[in-house]
């Protein structure tokens, strides 16, 4: 898994594959079969409130953060908690039944039922049994393609929403195949799920769909990405943190060496266009339009930067040849020293190196303007990032049977539930020595991202076993939030109009051609102009409509 707790996932929005709107139309039948390609939809968040909880935050008896959190800062854990206090204390398995659900994962994954004591453990807690299908979170979309045309949802379904947001007839399909959770959740009605109920407002409306609450949210961090250095290897050349965009070519120059397998970057796209200052969606205009990513020149120079990245053999040959490829492994051995992450990936490479390599030491680079002196902007992240989806039709006896099991799986940290959730059995999985976990052999072979998709949490920095981890984390956050972009769309819950969605891939795809020489950079001009024609000016008229409904342009 490449973030969760604690940030966005390793691939982001538009870099996975999409499904064609004539292929998942034909998977679906009645109305939403015939309905032509969404336009999208648009609510300012007041108008959503009666259709998600009424939020109850959950307080841990004796707990409180050690940094405390604020807007844009998640409060930080520097010790474990003494006492973990139980938040559950009825089994939410009450049928007997087996659940099965569908989850994606960034790693290797782990043995299955029968031979996981970690799975026994949660699964003797929940009191019945949850089967997982897990699949490859780099090709996760491919799955939920076949998945979603077919029909055939399992129970309970994890979808990241930058998979979803490529998929042109989501909201339809959603519609059709996933449960309306409001029956059970919105306003007061979520009491009888106060772990679900201590979600952020915001994060439970991005989980509307088409005017129906549908997805458990998984709140997101603050911000969206970063640039993640092994800072071992940085000290070893006596190489500072990137302070430019400019930069990166020098320490590409400095760093790689093929004969020594070791490279400068993994995949960096994302942090260089916001270097130079590209929204991350839609930027307004002096003039009150609103001009797209894309169309800035911006984005234009961060393709110029980036091609020369790749051009100059900085780039690790494995994300030269697949642009999702995985970064963890090579970055974790040291053949490549920085790439874009979210911050929940640092404590997950430290996890998984350090045991072998004791001296391993990986930090995030405050964020940094394309030329020195420049100004700086950090994306805002959106309020969730990833949602879990029940089946419709399931009746209303099991429908609040896996609302239950959500609602144990939200536990926030401090609890009985997060700790097994996320560490597995004590003396079994991990040891606590000076306060703090260490991981067992086991547990790093059977513990892996399973339960916690099927939930979601409102965010905090707890990874306190790491030295310094939860500080350097907490003062990125603190030093990013001065830098917040303004977003013209903060507030509204937009759904991407279906024909904007499905040009998102194909696109991006044509723009790492250029960065890996299959394209002139010459030709971002027309890839452009098709982008706008084929689709991107008509969402400019949608995205200004929404705009100016809500008084922001």
């Amino acid at each position: 898994m490449s973030q969760p707790p604690g940030g966005p996932l390793t691939s982001r929005r538009g870099f996975l594959g999409m499904v064609g709107a004539g292929a998942l139309a034909a998977g679906l039948t009645g109305c939403a079969a015939k309905k032509e390609v969404s336009k999208g939809t648009a609510v300012a968040a007041d108008k959503l409130k009666g259709l998600v909880p009424t939020r109850v935050p959950f307080q841990v008896s004796g707990l409180s953060p050690d940094l405390p959190g604020g807007e844009f800062v998640e409060p930080g854990f520097l010790t474990r908690p003494g006492t973990m206090v139980q938040a559950v204390t009825t089994k939410p398995i009450t049928s007997g039944a087996e659940v099965k659900a569908m989850t994606p994962l960034w790693g290797t994954v782990p043995p299955g039922l029968g031979e996981n004591s970690y799975y026994d453990a949660v699964n003797e807690r929940l009191g019945g049994v949850v089967r997982f299908n897990i699949s490859d979170g780099n090709t996760y979309v491919d799955k939920l393609n076949t998945i979603l045309a077919s029909g055939d949802v399992p129970e309970m379904i994890q979808i990241p929403g930058w998979n979803l947001i490529t998929i042109a007839h989501f909201t339809e399909a959603a519609n059709k195949l996933f449960a309306d959770l409001s029956p059970y959740l919105a306003g007061d009605k979520a009491k009888e799920f106060p772990l679900l109920a201590n979600y952020d407002t915001a994060a439970w409306e991005y989980g509307v769909f088409g005017g129906v609450l549908q997805g458990i949210p998984w709140q997101n961090a603050p911000y969206p990405f970063a640039t993640i250095v092994r800072q071992d290897i940085l000290d070893e050349f006596g190489l500072p943190h990137p302070k430019s965009a400019d930069d990166l070519l020098t320490l590409g120059k400095e760093l790689t060496d093929p004969k020594k397998k070791r490279w400068a970057f993994g995949g960096m796209d994302q942090e260089v266009q916001r270097a130079f200052g590209a929204p991350r969606e839609w930027r307004k205009q002096p003039d009150g339009t609103l001009i797209y990513k894309y169309e800035t020149p911006e984005w234009q120079q961060s393709i110029e930067l980036l091609t020369k990245l790749f051009d100059a053999g900085y780039v690790h040959p494995d994300v030269v040849a697949n642009q999702f490829a995985d970064h963890k492994e090579p970055f974790g051995s040291g053949q490549l020293v920085m790439y874009k992450d979210g911050l929940g990936a640092i404590h997950e490479i430290l996890g998984r190196f350090l045991p072998s390599n004791p001296k391993i030491d990986v930090r995030a680079a405050d964020p940094y303007p394309a030329h020195p002196g420049g100004r700086v902007i950090v994306w805002r992240n959106e309020p969730a990032g990833m949602f879990c989806f029940i089946r419709k039709g399931l009746g209303d006896a099991r429908t609040r049977e896996l609302i239950g099991i959500a609602n144990w799986c939200s536990a926030p940290y401090g609890t009985q539930e997060y700790d097994l959730v996320n560490n597995g059995v004590e003396g079994k999985h991990f040891t606590v020595k000076d306060g703090q976990v260490q991981q067992t052999a086991l547990g790093r072979k059977e513990v892996a991202p399973t339960y916690m998709f099927l939930s979601g949490r409102p965010g905090a920095i707890t990874e306190n076993q790491y030295p310094g981890y939860v500080e350097a984390y907490h003062g990125w956050e603190t030093t990013a939030s001065r830098y917040l972009e303004n977003d013209p769309f903060v507030g509204i819950r937009v759904e991407v109009p279906s024909k904007m969605a499905a040009l998102v891939k194909p696109t991006e795809d044509k723009m790492n051609e250029i960065f890996r020489g299959k394209r002139p950079v010459s030709e971002w001009a027309t890839i452009l102009k098709d982008w706008q024609e084929q689709g991107g000016n008509e969402a400019r008229e949608f995205y200004m409509k929404v705009a100016r409904e809500n008084g922001r342009l």
